[in-house]
């Protein structure tokens, strides 16, 4: 592949003016030359567009939508098919990437095959006084290729994927994600659909985006709790297809995750307490949220 692909990087915004619009201001400073950014927005007010409009260059790049409803799966569901690069990459507002990042995935891509998709390197931010370090960090020295069934997840806010694993597989779920009652999850299954599908990930650790540390430490258990209603909506929606991979690795989590719970009160430590056990019954509440939107038969996308 000699000529760069044209990227569409596919940003989902919710109520977060100051970092969206940080964020759209480090992809327009890339320096390939080939790629467009759609913001998509769900807030309350205009201030995440206007924030967008005061770091547009003035290129034509940039391109704000106002994503419907809640719940970052829906914001990506609604930029998606409007993004006309060959390449969709996807990363959170509150992440920004290096000047070269985009050439970075297309060093990746150039030696990548047809049904591979690519995860990248997600660094933490600077850790200023009161803040805690960011949850969703993949930070690891070597290449690796994942096929078939993997017993961990893989898709993380720096992830590009050619526009046909979209049309093969379908958009993402939108019964979960931030943003809706079962806040996570989507980016889980999405990974695992891939796989089941016969897509290889490949994470590379030289495309790069760094991770905002935002959030005090107060808010983690919170956030645990979200995560785990998140994993437990993705473990119901594929238990329900009698999936026994996804029975095991549903048990093991939750064996793991009271195991570290068990492990931390005889420390002492309360603080990991506290959020493996928001986690595990955040897992639980989810695993019985998704159950019962299936029972409704409530489907995975909203009708357009």
């Amino acid at each position: 592949m000699n000529d760069a692909p044209f990227f569409s990087v596919v940003v989902p915004s919710r109520n977060r003016a100051d970092l969206a619009g940080d964020c759209v201001r480090a992809v327009l400073a890339q320096d390939h030359p080939s790629f467009e950014i759609l913001l998509c927005d769900q807030s309350d007010d205009d201030a995440a567009r206007h924030a967008a409009e005061r770091a547009d260059d003035g290129s034509g790049r940039l391109h704000w939508l106002r994503a419907p409803g809640r719940g970052r799966s829906r914001a990506l569901n609604a930029g998606i098919p409007r993004a006309r690069g060959a390449w969709l990459v996807l990363i959170d507002d509150d992440c920004l990437p290096p000047r070269d990042w985009l050439h970075r995935l297309q060093d990746e891509i150039q030696r990548a095959g047809p049904r591979d998709v690519i995860i990248g390197r997600v660094v933490s931010g600077p850790v200023g006084p009161g803040m805690a370090p960011p949850p969703a960090i993949l930070d690891e020295p070597h290449a690796v290729d994942y096929t078939g069934r993997v017993a961990r997840d893989l898709i993380y806010p720096n992830f590009a994927m050619p526009r046909a694993a979209v049309t093969e597989l379908g958009l993402f779920d939108e019964r979960m994600g931030v943003g809706t009652p079962l806040p996570g999850g989507e980016d889980n299954d999405f990974g695992y659909r891939l796989l089941r599908a016969g897509w290889r990930i490949l994470y590379r650790p030289t495309p790069v985006v760094v991770h905002l540390a935002w959030r005090p430490p107060a808010d983690r258990a919170a956030l645990k709790r979200a995560y785990g209603m998140g994993q437990g909506a993705f473990y119901a929606k594929h238990l329900a297809a009698f999936d026994l991979f996804i029975a095991y690795r549903c048990g093991r989590d939750v064996l793991a995750t009271a195991r570290a719970a068990a492990g931390a009160a005889v420390r002492g430590w309360r603080s990991e307490r506290r959020g493996h056990l928001a986690f595990l019954g955040g897992m639980f509440l989810g695993l019985a949220r998704m159950g019962a939107l299936m029972a409704r038969g409530t489907p995975p996308r909203a009708k357009s």
